[in-house]
């Protein structure tokens, strides 16, 4: 079930509830089928010559598309495949992302928060991110 704020956000969107779910870096992500139409469109437009990873990246993508429609309550069906390729157990999150979401297995991800990330601030300051804290 998305939250009401993910909800709210998706329907302004896309007003007939449809979502775009798909895979990258072995999690479900969910995106809005305007989104996925330019994402769609530059990786058929802009990769000329892609590397073999990102042909890969391409291939996970475009197997992994499923458009779902929200219920009333905000609840989304996860296709099998969806299930099986972003690893899911019983237990799941819902994590906003920006202007998307992703679902992971509840373990994964908390996992994924006991790790020691890596610092990227260089990485940032050379986008010119700054840090709102």
């Amino acid at each position: 079930m998305l939250t009401p704020e993910f909800r709210d956000q998706f329907l302004a969107a896309s007003p007939d509830g449809r979502l775009v779910l798909t895979i990258y870096q072995g999690q479900i992500i969910g995106i809005t089928p305007a989104q996925w139409d330019i994402f769609a469109a530059e990786l058929e437009t802009k990769l000329t010559s892609p590397s073999p990873m990102l042909q890969d990246v391409r291939r996970v993508a475009f197997a992994g598309y499923s458009e779902v429609v929200l219920d009333k309550q905000g609840r989304i069906q996860l296709p099998t495949h969806l299930r099986k390729s972003g690893r899911l157990g019983a237990d799941v999150v819902l994590v906003g992302v920006g202007r998307c979401f992703e679902i992971w297995d509840k373990d994964r991800f908390e996992a994924l928060l006991e790790q020691r990330n890596e610092d990227v601030s260089a990485e940032m300051a050379k986008a010119d991110i700054k840090l709102p804290f």
